[in-house]
């Protein structure tokens, strides 16, 4: 048999197509959804890409060689078995169950794959994929946003009159919004660990150009989400940063397209729309689902989701937690929970802190955006949306892989003294 090369993307070709084909993922799952004649293979093609990897990933295996085995993936893994056997429960509606036990896991499973083919120095180059996609979606918002371009209705409050809310290729405000509060602090990373000028102006210029495409999806989700996991990462790494991220925190509450939005938070109009079909209703619903049969739920598929909706079972939740707590019960709750809450925990101890001089700026960008995205769930199904939970997944990876190259090759405290290093 041939032998595999452990080289990394740059010794296979096949390998680093897949793997920069998930880092602009958005942009190729909207385009062959959206072209004419090639709508089949957008519902396909990330299988494809998934198979790849996979066979990749065999071939290791069978040379010999293993990839970085990660602590959260038990974790995982009990949530699979888990939801697989909700699945199997519902023999009576398998076409259901089969579709919501694939919309929560598929993604997921790209974490497990992707360890066989990136090694530590690919991480930057991927970094540097992904922001200058999000650059280019930036530019897009900013551009729906001169040309005023039009949104249906429920869009926006009865009592608010928006020139236009942005979506880009992302074809969702709310999710736009998600897709910038994970990419915003890892540009924002970048911008401060780049030396080359160029790219550093198209960092810092881009940054702006996201920011503002943020702020006009008038998204308040994703912007409070970034807000708090700012709050929080800063008291992880340095509690100084609070004062400076709370002190931005006021300044950004006060323009007009954030401050209104969250004013309408408290009015009575606001809040009756939220009991009467709304998010209150909403959550309201999963809570009794789950009171029917508290342990395990209404089974996979069966309520806030895009298959529930397909069905004809419900609506979205807006709370993927909700969703969860719903179809699978408490049991499945706090599964998905410890899933989650270790991953995070993980790439912090084993990434943030380990990170030395500048790419410490851009493991601490990354974990914003991640924690972001965690947050943000708990008031709308970001993990609904294929491309934001392959990024997601795919960010988190590729820090925990990039803490296994330092974690082997630390340096001496001394030949890092002049990078510039965040202090703790």
């Amino acid at each position: 048999m041939q032998s595999v090369s452990r080289g990394g993307l740059a010794a296979n070709r096949m390998a680093r197509w897949s793997v920069y084909a998930i880092t602009f993922f958005p942009l190729i799952d909207f385009g062959l959804r959206n072209l004419p004649h090639l709508h089949i293979i957008g519902s396909i093609w990330s299988i494809l890409a998934l198979l790849v990897l996979a066979w990749q990933a065999l071939r290791k295996l069978l040379a010999g060689h293993s990839a970085p085995r990660f602590g959260w993936y038990k974790f995982a893994g009990w949530y699979m078995i888990y939801g697989l056997a909700l699945m199997f429960a519902s023999f009576n509606q398998p076409t259901i169950a089969f579709d919501g036990y694939r919309a929560d896991v598929f993604y997921m499973l790209f974490a497990f794959l992707i360890p066989f083919v990136v090694e530590p120095e690919d991480v930057p180059k991927l970094f540097h994929a992904i922001v200058a996609l999000a650059i280019l979606v930036g530019v897009h918002g900013l551009f729906q946003y001169v040309i005023a371009v039009p949104i249906p209705k429920g869009w926006t409050d009865v009592n608010e009159h928006l020139r236009t809310r942005v979506f880009s290729i992302i074809t969702s405000p709310n999710e736009l919004g998600a897709y910038m509060a994970l990419t915003e602090p890892l540009l924002v990373g970048l911008f401060l660990y780049e030396r080359n000028r160029w790219r550093k102006w198209m960092y810092g210029i881009g940054f702006f150009m996201c920011f503002g495409t943020h702020l006009f999806t008038y998204d308040r989700g994703s912007l409070l989400a970034l807000g708090l996991a700012l709050v929080i990462v800063a008291a992880l790494v340095n509690r100084k940063f609070l004062i400076v991220v709370l002190f931005l925190g006021v300044v950004a509450f006060f323009l007009p397209p954030i401050h209104h939005r969250f004013v309408d938070l408290f009015s009575p109009v606001y809040l009756l729309k939220a009991q009467q079909g709304g998010r209150l209703e909403r959550w309201g619903i999963a809570f009794n689902l789950m009171s029917a049969n508290p342990l395990f739920g209404a089974g996979m598929g069966h309520y806030g989701g895009q298959v529930a909706s397909d069905f004809g079972l419900g609506i979205y939740s807006d709370n993927y937690y909700m969703k969860v707590l719903g179809e699978s019960g408490l049991i499945g709750l706090v599964l998905f929970m410890a899933m989650h809450l270790a991953l995070l925990r993980e790439v912090f101890k084993k990434t943030v802190k380990r990170m030395e001089g500048r790419n410490r700026y851009v493991a601490i960008g990354a974990f914003i955006g991640l924690v972001a995205i965690v947050i943000h769930n708990g008031v709308e199904n970001v993990f609904e949306f294929g491309p934001n939970t392959v990024l997601y997944f795919t960010v988190a990876t590729l820090l925990l892989i990039w803490g296994k190259g330092v974690a082997k090759t630390d340096p001496p405290a001394s030949s890092v003294q002049n990078e510039g290093i965040l202090t703790e």
